[in-house]
């Protein structure tokens, strides 16, 4: 089957088909998928009659703002076109009935750390022998299981497997603690998305909590 944009110039109608095509999903560089889409275009035998393709790029961008296109920094995007999709698929499934509940709740007070993570990554670490895998660890201030439902759990086609609660009272302090042995550790995945993913477990973050509280207290 022959590529349906043959003999056509690279609009930026059809740049947001290809950039659905290459980059949902994903974080990319502008730079990069501008390379990506004009080099892919003109070797199926699309045409290109620009010299600079950042403008076709702006205007693709500007029709994908409210699809799930969001700029992460400078140059940086990240494309959930699949998002609003599923958003309605959850919708129509009644959300309610969707029950997201740590497997194990420690510490005392009001606000909240959380770890979670896919199990399609802890699936694979073990089976590669590891016993880290990719977990995010975050903070909330307000109703933790609803804020990690609506952070991530219509984003993607599985829901996070919410492992570990900590509730204390200076979420702020306790995220930027643990995220910075964790770092220390060289386990920052510094190309996912945000600054919260780690390779880590759950059994590791529960150890560094107790440590911590032992520190303080003795």
């Amino acid at each position: 089957m022959g590529y349906k944009y043959e003999g056509i110039e690279l609009t930026p109608n059809v740049f947001v088909e290809l950039l659905i095509q290459f980059y949902d999903g994903k974080q990319f560089k502008r730079q990069d998928a501008i390379d990506k889409i004009t080099t892919y275009h003109a070797e199926q035998g699309g045409l290109l009659d620009k010299t600079e393709y950042v403008s076709v790029f702006k205007k693709a961008s500007a029709k994908l703002r409210d699809e799930g296109l969001q700029q992460r920094g400078y140059g940086v995007w990240q494309l959930l076109y699949k998002k609003k999709e599923i958003d309605e698929i959850v919708k129509k499934e009644n959300t309610k009935d969707v029950e997201l509940k740590a497997d194990k709740e420690i510490g005392v007070g009001k606000k909240a750390v959380y770890v979670y993570y896919y199990d399609r990554y802890r699936e694979f670490s073990l089976l590669k022998g590891y016993n880290v895998w990719e977990c995010k660890i975050g903070r909330t201030d307000v109703d933790p299981l609803g804020r990690i439902f609506s952070q991530a759990g219509t984003c993607y086609p599985e829901l996070p497997h919410l492992a570990l609660l900590i509730n204390c009272d200076d979420s702020s302090l306790l995220e930027k603690t643990l995220h910075d042995i964790l770092r220390m550790r060289k386990r920052w995945l510094h190309n996912a998305p945000g600054k919260e993913w780690f390779l880590t477990s759950p059994e590791e973050i529960e150890s560094i909590f107790k440590w911590l509280q032992t520190t303080r207290n003795g």
